[in-house]
Order: structure tokens, then C-alpha cells, then sequence
């Protein structure tokens, strides 16, 4: 190295200008540029400080991180031997499937993200399963359907606790459990009710001062304070709410009489059900009739060959 460039680079070691870790000594010291000061600082035998960097220096070694770690690989292809998998190592970009732990990665290629997040989601199925086989056997030990195989094991046979567990309610300990308690049904509090669909006799139902919304038959109690005139103005409105649901809004219902329980097959024109929209036979007085929906009109359509013209 030339001269000029020992004298324009700092010597090793030091600390890069904006290192905000520890620095021994460093605050004592002033009047050098932050490498150069470093540079001393670390060199210097009379400054505690540690025998190895901070940092491992990668220049000498051979060192270099694989994404996705083989470990999430081999996690990913050892799903053959227990289930079908559709997801195989290494997943192709594009694909607009579901896979498992992918929305909750960034900042690496898709492959990579979809290959870790698939092997932790495996390691999760593989603990929930673990965790779910050491309840059944607790469980099979405790009723007798298993035989304990350590100390740990039978110790579980004289716990005060069996297992599966069963819910009781603090106020019902000391009941016996195939006693049942006749509870008063209580309603359900809506904590949130409408002042329109309140009770009249709600003393609640109305408006909070200052609210600037419509009103229904407001116009008709001016004058008033705000809440007599929202409590009249509401008691209106489901009054007359409640009127027209059961009377203008109540469903139609119309009467006719029931067609016969027995239709000739052979029949062509029944005297009591009407033909099919869209039947292009022949109709006797059917051209000169209208008014009336095709299934209305054609019921008993003899009626024009014996002479009744009235309906």
C-alpha cells in the first residue's frame, strides 16, 4: 500500500463512524476523528476491554447463510411420510395458492418465505399433536386403560385431579354433580338498544341533548325541552311504526278454492286447474278473452262450447 493511502484509510482495527454501541474510554477522550480514536482506544493495554472483537471477522472463513435453512427443507419433504403433501421444496413463484405462515414473512424471495413458513407450521402440527398424545395417555393412565411405565406415570394414577376435567361453578361445589338446579331464565341485556324501537314506556327513550340528526315527527313538538320532545316525537314514530307493520306492511293472503284431490290424467281441459303458460294447444274461446293471466283464463275451458260466457 502507497503512502498516500495509508494516510487517506484508517488502520485496523476500528469502529465504523456511527456505531452507537460501547466504546471503553471513549468519552474521555476528544481532539481525533472517531476512527482514528477507536483505532487507539482498541490497541491500547491500559483500556479494560475485551481480548476478541465485538464483531467475528468473516474475511478469514468461509462462512455464508443458506435461505431457507436445510433443516426447514428436510422438515418440508419429511411431510411424505405421514400425509399427500401438495407443497414440495422448492415451491415455484406464482403460485396463487394458500400456504401456511407466508403473510406474516418479508424481505426475502418468494421460495424462501414459502418454504420456512411451511416447515413452521409443520414444527407447530408436530407440538399441538405431541401435546395432544401426552393428554389422551395421562387420561388412558388415570382410567385404568393404560399401564403405567415410570414413577412419573403412576404417580398420576393418585392425584387428587383426574382427568378429562369437568367444569363446575364456584357456587356449586359443594352440589352433587347429577343434581340439576332450576335457574330463572334471565333476557338477554342489549347494551345497545335503539330509542326507536324502544318501549313508550322506556324512560330513556329519546334523544341526547345536542345530537343534531333527524327527528320523526319532530316538527310537531316544538317548543318543548329536548328530551319531552324526542320522547314524544319517538312515541309517535313507533306507534305509527307499529300500525302499518300490522296493517299496510302485513303480509296478503288470498283465498281460492282448493283444486279436486282427483285429476283425470285423460283430461285435457280441467274444470278446475288452468293450462301451463306456454301451451301452444288449441283453446276453445281463448282468441276472444282477455284480462285475465293464461292459468286463470283457461280454467274449464269447455265453459265457451257449452254457451257460458259470464266468466
Amino acid at each position: 500500500m502507497s503512502t498516500g493511502t495509508e494516510l487517506l484509510s484508517t488502520a485496523e482495527p476500528h469502529l465504523i463512524p456511527g456505531y452507537t454501541g460501547y466504546c471503553p474510554q471513549y468519552r474521555y477522550r476528544c481532539g481525533e476523528t472517531y476512527g482514528s480514536l477507536t483505532h487507539k482506544l482498541l490497541l491500547d493495554p491500559t483500556v479494560n476491554h475485551a481480548e476478541t472483537l465485538i464483531l467475528s471477522n468473516r474475511v478469514t472463513d468461509d462462512y455464508e447463510v443458506q435461505r431457507p435453512p436445510k433443516d426447514d427443507i428436510d422438515t418440508v419433504n419429511a411431510r411424505y411420510k405421514t400425509t399427500d403433501p401438495i407443497f414440495v421444496h422448492p415451491i415455484k413463484p406464482g403460485y396463487e395458492g394458500f400456504i401456511p405462515k407466508l403473510l406474516a414473512r418479508n424481505g426475502q424471495r418468494y421460495t424462501v418465505l414459502a418454504t420456512e413458513g411451511l416447515a413452521e407450521f409443520e414444527r407447530q402440527q408436530l407440538r399441538n399433536k405431541a401435546a395432544l398424545n401426552e393428554v389422551k395417555k395421562i387420561v388412558a393412565i388415570q382410567s385404568g386403560q393404560g399401564e403405567p411405565r415410570n414413577l412419573e406415570e403412576r404417580l398420576l394414577i393418585k392425584s387428587e385431579y383426574k382427568l378429562p376435567m369437568l367444569t363446575v361453578r364456584p357456587d356449586c361445589v359443594g352440589v352433587m354433580r347429577n343434581l340439576f338446579l332450576d335457574e330463572q331464565y334471565e333476557t338477554p341485556r342489549d347494551h345497545a338498544p335503539s330509542p326507536y324501537f324502544m318501549d313508550n314506556a322506556n324512560p330513556e327513550k329519546h334523544f341526547m341533548s345536542g345530537y343534531t340528526g333527524y327527528i320523526p315527527y319532530g316538527y310537531a313538538h316544538f317548543g318543548k325541552t329536548n328530551v319531552a320532545a324526542t320522547n314524544s316525537a319517538l312515541c309517535d314514530f313507533t306507534s305509527d311504526y307499529r300500525k302499518r307493520q300490522s296493517t299496510e306492511w302485513a303480509p296478503v293472503t288470498i283465498s281460492r278454492p282448493d283444486p279436486p284431490l282427483i285429476i283425470e290424467p285423460t283430461t285435457i281441459y280441467h274444470k278446475h286447474v288452468g293450462m301451463l303458460p306456454n301451451y301452444l294447444g288449441h283453446i276453445p274461446g281463448e282468441t276472444f278473452r282477455f284480462g285475465k293471466t293464461f292459468g286463470a283464463d283457461t280454467k274449464d275451458a269447455k265453459r265457451w262450447l257449452r254457451g257460458d260466457f259470464s266468466a
